[in-house]
């Protein structure tokens, strides 16, 4: 499981403009109300978010919203609203406005409510800042520059559940279900295909590529799980080679007839025997051979998607993509290659062999 922040740029607009633009509003406003660090506080925090995200006309009439209560608060005809009651409206404003264009659904529930109780505890971190005994001899405007800088502060954290992203890694999941068993040339091209897995998702952008690249190492960890499955059991080629000899040895001094049919059945099957191990042998090198084949061609792609943008600017930009479509083609054709071998499909009739030689 990943737990990953994308979109850096955009939240670093949103930072940067709600600490400055809580600043600049709180210094402006600090003559004009005692609310002004709350105020400040929350001009900055659409301010940003409409540089960050964009929906400018929507953040800042909900900034206004927000800020209504608050002025609210200093009239006498108010002055019978509690504090909290005011201050919970305001988040709740200010935190529709920050949700906007952002995810939909449970989520986006979800993220309004976390929205709002950061804007409340930014309201609480700009007061306590602002009525602090050590900042009782602070000049006005710098208390309030403070305090509303303080809350743009502390309302980045509502922008952060929109760019965090859950997501279950497959690959992660197969490598953990890969026997210790594995072969260490098979394992070592697991190891080189994860890589280059954990490379692509983080330095590849384009959803079909990056799947096509996961794609093609889930192939290659699901042809390594099963070749661990195959495996040339019974006697290895030396015991074999010595066995046979010794059988020839015996037909050729063996004068009862009914024993050298019986020298001469184990001796052929002790060759079947040879002849299958062979075969599961090259269907193993054939397999390793694909596979190498394979994570190059997957080496290959991932290199040139990451660095279309360095192709586009020494060709067009319709070349680099082209260029790409017939990596992408090799990637699935050596992919479809790989899944195709068969390397067990005369492991049973191995054990069949061995029981006449056994008699």
């Amino acid at each position: 499981m990943d737990i990953r922040f994308g979109d850096h740029a955009s939240f670093h607009r949103a930072a940067a403009g709600m600490v400055g633009g809580a600043l600049v509003a709180g210094l402006a406003l600090h003559s004009v109300t005692p609310m002004a660090p709350l105020v400040g506080g929350i001009a900055g925090l659409a301010a940003g978010a409409a540089w960050g995200y964009g929906h400018t006309r929507l953040r800042i009439a909900a900034a206004v919203l927000a800020i209504v209560p608050l002025l609210a608060m200093t009239m006498r005809w108010a002055s019978a609203l509690p504090t909290t009651v005011g201050f919970t409206i305001s988040a709740a404003v200010i935190a529709l406005g920050l949700a906007a264009g952002g995810p939909r659904g449970v989520r986006g529930a979800l993220g309004v409510g976390l929205s709002a109780l950061t804007a409340l505890v930014a309201m609480w971190c700009a007061l306590r800042i602002v009525n602090a005994r050590e900042t009782l001899t602070w000049p006005l405007w710098i208390k309030t520059m403070t305090g509303a800088a303080a809350m743009g502060m502390v309302g980045v954290l509502a922008m952060v559940p929109r760019h965090l992203r859950l997501a279950l890694d497959p690959v992660q999941a197969a490598v953990k279900r890969l026997p210790v068993t594995l072969d260490a040339e098979v394992r070592g091209l697991c190891d080189r295909s994860v890589t280059i897995w954990n490379t692509a998702k983080d330095r590849l952008a384009d959803e079909p590529g990056l799947n096509l690249v996961r794609d093609g190492v889930l192939k290659t960890l699901e042809v390594a799980m099963k070749s661990a499955d195959v495996k040339a059991v019974g006697s290895s080629e030396a015991e074999l080679a010595a066995r046979m000899a010794d059988l020839d040895q015996r037909i050729a001094t063996s004068t009862d007839a009914e024993a050298k049919t019986q020298y001469q059945a184990a001796r052929s099957a002790l060759e079947d025997q040879k002849r299958y191990r062979d075969h599961i042998a090259k269907g193993r090198e054939r397999l390793v051979a694909r596979m190498h084949n394979h994570v190059a061609a997957l080496e290959k792609f991932q290199l040139a998607a990451t660095g279309l943008e360095a192709a586009r600017a020494a060709t067009t930009g319709s070349t680099a993509m082209k260029q790409l479509e017939e990596l992408s083609q090799d990637v699935a054709a050596s992919g479809d290659a790989l899944a195709e071998i068969e390397i067990g499909e005369a492991a049973p009739t191995e054990t069949m062999a061995a029981e006449p030689a056994q008699a």
